[in-house]
């Protein structure tokens, strides 16, 4: 079980839901944690970080999965990269007017599914996307706050699986 992204905040907490932990250990499989920060303090930093020898095998390994699950958080006023310390409010403002409608580990994109350009990602200490062409990428999300991401992910492809619940497909397929 590889994670995909840090689970430290600015203040050195790890993140709440974390779960990779409790996964491997359902399944009885070695877990891979990215020891870093969700977004680092510059892209200096974020280099030096994704370079250091521990945290090399965990992105080989991230790169080569099969499957990959993710979630897709908002960027509204309960964005949980706010909410969980990783952003402050100040950047949450700026990627809002950028355009940033939701995240996914992390990246930023807007309501196209484009990646924000600066701000925080720039700074993301997290593993890219494996590719959709030779694996799955299935992102677990539900309710309306997150409907404009869950599109944007879907129409340009940063996903090629979803599970939710019945009221937001059903929400997904009136938008579309």
């Amino acid at each position: 079980v590889v994670s995909l992204t840090g689970n430290i905040s600015p203040d050195g907490s790890a993140a709440f839901y974390n779960v990779i932990f409790t996964m491997a250990d359902r399944v009885k499989a070695r877990s891979f944690p990215m020891p870093l920060p969700v977004i680092a303090s510059s892209p200096e930093e974020r280099e030096m970080l994704l370079s250091q020898p521990m945290i090399q095998p965990t992105l080989a390994l991230a790169a080569e999965a099969d499957v990959t699950f993710v979630g897709i958080g908002d960027l509204g006023p309960k964005a949980p990269l706010y909410e969980d310390g990783f952003i402050s409010e100040s950047e949450l403002k700026a990627l809002q007017k950028a355009g940033g409608v939701a995240e996914i580990v992390g990246w930023v994109f807007d309501r196209e599914g484009r990646m924000i350009e600066g701000i925080t990602n720039d700074r993301v200490s997290s593993a890219s996307l494996p590719s959709r062409e030779k694996s799955l990428v299935i992102a677990l999300a539900m309710g309306e706050r997150k409907l404009p991401g869950i599109l944007a992910a879907v129409n340009r492809r940063l996903v090629n699986g979803l599970i939710t619940d019945e009221r937001t497909a059903a929400a997904l397929l009136a938008a579309s």
